[in-house]
């Protein structure tokens, strides 16, 4: 089987759009890992298995070789696809803060959904924009969804106050944070990334949040709709899932 060496994946990278990059590493991928013992829905794609990644911790079997998927993209895949009604098209708007390549170029696609994408920094985003000052109009927005964002964001009640603000009432969110601990901990003096990384587990997060993180979303007005991962999967996919 040919391999794909580190040189010409960076040539990839810098001279192919996203849409059409993805395209290639899905086929290369399905050729190399052909199989179907795992399954990923954020490209809709079944492999042998799945690769080592992780920001942070190189976790095996990750990381989905098709499209980059890490576990939770997985996740929130099938929840789009099974749970809401995103597919459904209609004449509906988005936003998608830091958007992950594989769902941008998915939800471009989708008949009727006026969507925008931002970012405080990245220059690719359609419009760069602080997540504490959303510059558009209350109840703008039917779907928002804002994933790994809020641990990296200094006053991350005043963000979620807007992300409310901006939904419509008939409207849902998707707001995920890493959850690694009973209690959230944060103190803004910390600013030593090691000491960060350390106590919030990265050096760019600016708090570690615990299983009451609901609660910082409900006392912004939202009303709030935890579900397990066996909810979504079912514990007979879990596995395939990675």
């Amino acid at each position: 089987m040919m391999r794909i060496t580190a040189p010409i994946k960076r040539w990839l990278k810098r001279g192919l759009p996203p849409g059409m990059l993805l395209s290639l590493r899905k086929r290369y991928a399905i050729l190399r890992y052909r199989g179907t013992a795992r399954y990923c829905p954020a490209c809709d794609s079944h492999l042998a298995r799945f690769i080592a990644g992780g920001e942070f911790l190189n976790r095996p079997e990750a990381r989905c070789p098709a499209c980059g998927a890490l576990e939770r993209h997985r996740l929130i895949a099938l929840f789009f696809r099974e749970w809401s009604d995103l597919y459904a098209g209609g004449d509906r708007s988005m936003l998608h803060f830091s958007p992950e390549a594989v769902f941008e170029q998915q939800f471009r696609r989708i008949p009727g959904l006026d969507y925008l994408t931002a970012d405080l920094s990245d220059p690719r985003v359609m419009v760069q924009m602080d997540i504490a000052a959303i510059p558009y109009p209350d109840q703008h927005f039917d779907i928002i969804y804002c994933s790994h964002v809020l641990e990296h964001v200094p006053d991350d009640r005043q963000a979620i106050r807007e992300l409310r603000r901006v939904l419509k009432p008939s409207g849902w969110a998707v707001l995920q944070v890493p959850v690694t601990a009973e209690r959230t901990i944060e103190d803004p003096t910390i600013t030593d990334p090691q000491e960060r990384l350390r106590l919030f587990g990265q050096e760019d997060h600016v708090r570690r949040y615990g299983i009451d993180y609901p609660e910082r979303l409900e006392a912004a007005g939202f009303r709030v709709l935890a579900i397990p991962a066996e909810g979504i999967a079912g514990e007979a996919r879990i596995a395939r899932l990675g």
